[in-house]
């Protein structure tokens, strides 16, 4: 969790918000993300920042209400950063090999706090059509990148749409994740290169 989790709590320790109210955010990330939503109270969030329940209320509508305001600047952050680094790749080849490697160690580095976010989306507790439409199609937005790498490649094929291309990533890297993250099965240097082969022809298939 060190990149995003960290980024947050930073900003949070500087941004311009009462007390009461930076020690709920800040204790709800740590808590949400070592415990998940569900098993998170409101009075355990309480407890742990060392204020009353009535806090949390006094900023939030509801538990429901924190975590969207939690996770929403996480999201921008993600998206920001999601597609860092890609400008100086200048071979498809290496482009994938760069973001297999990369994401794989995004995604583990922060499992726990992402499974709290994909519950959010899945469940359409989490995002509001302008926060979607933000992170996948506005300004640095994850479809508008794959869109610019399609365009920076001609190897790839111009066929695809951005949603094919975001499956053609996410589905064997989240696959790979999970094997190891949730099911516990051992992975090897083979399982990488062959999700990075799988990629790469799945991009250029005509």
């Amino acid at each position: 969790m060190a990149q995003v989790l960290a980024n947050y709590e930073e900003q949070l320790a500087n941004a311009q918000m009462p007390a009461g109210k930076k020690k709920v955010l800040t204790t709800a990330l740590k808590l949400f993300a070592s415990n998940g939503f569900h098993a998170t109270t409101t009075a355990k969030i309480a407890k742990q920042a060392g204020v009353s329940e009535g806090t949390i209320y006094k900023y939030f509508a509801s538990k429901q209400d924190l975590l969207t305001q939690l996770l929403q600047p996480i999201l921008e952050d993600i998206k920001d950063n999601l597609f860092s680094d890609l400008d100086e790749q200048h071979d498809l080849r290496t482009m994938v090999d760069f973001i297999v490697d990369d994401r794989i160690q995004f995604i583990e580095a922060n499992f726990d706090f992402i499974r709290v976010i994909f519950h959010g989306v899945l469940t359409g507790q989490l995002l509001d059509n302008q926060t979607l439409e933000s992170f996948l199609t506005g300004n640095n937005g994850v479809l508008t990148r794959l869109q610019d790498m399609q365009k920076a490649f001609p190897q790839i094929n111009q066929q695809l749409t951005s949603p094919q291309m975001a499956q053609i990533f996410v589905g064997p890297i989240y696959a790979y994740v999970f094997q190891n993250k949730l099911l516990g099965l051992p992975a090897s240097d083979n399982d990488m290169a062959l999700i990075k082969k799988q990629i790469l022809n799945n991009l250029t298939m005509k």
